[in-house]
């Protein structure tokens, strides 16, 4: 008798673990982001890769009146010069192994302006609002330090508010 119910308690704290873990392994940051003013849209997407580390790409679109997408203006996920190779992400959020700290910042590459290099670096950081997981504060600025000589202004807004859209993500 005592061996059945030594079973079936080990068997009942599993599963309870196995539920604990399932709720906590939710990532409310992944996903598609998107701001919209008038007819452009930025779209920030963000995964979690294999190694744990939070990464994304984002990239300006423009919409007709239906909010349908009628050209691209910008994409981070495009070809590193003419090497044949994309870039993996253009934004780095950090490893998330020891969970999500808030606010979120970290460098940013804009592989988007039109410079000698082909990008230009910067800092983001980005600021959930509550209830987790549906709106955030966007903010990117330039890190101190020498800069190329003319260098451009960032493609990526600065200072604006994103709402999360969708759990998936759409690098196209």
């Amino acid at each position: 008798m005592k061996k059945i119910f030594l079973v079936l308690f080990t068997i009942m704290v599993a599963s309870l673990t196995n539920d604990v873990k399932a709720q906590t392994l939710p990532n409310p940051y992944t996903g598609t982001w998107e701001h919209q003013n008038r007819n452009q849209k930025f779209i920030l997407s963000i995964w979690i890769d294999s190694n744990n580390i939070m990464l994304g790409h984002y990239k300006m679109i423009t919409v007709d009146s239906n909010g349908q997408q009628t050209g691209t203006v910008y994409n981070s996920k495009k070809e590193v010069h003419n090497s044949g190779i994309d870039w993996p992400h253009a934004v780095y959020f950090g490893d998330m192994s020891n969970g999500y700290t808030q606010p979120f910042s970290g460098p940013i590459t804009d592989n988007t302006v039109n410079n000698q290099r082909g990008f230009i670096k910067g800092l983001f950081v980005f600021t959930p609002n509550y209830p987790l997981g549906s709106t955030a504060q966007w903010e990117v600025k330039k890190a101190q330090g020498v800069r190329e000589p003319n260098e451009p202004d960032f493609n990526i807004p600065n200072n604006i508010m994103l709402t999360k859209v969708s759990n998936s993500i759409n690098l196209d």
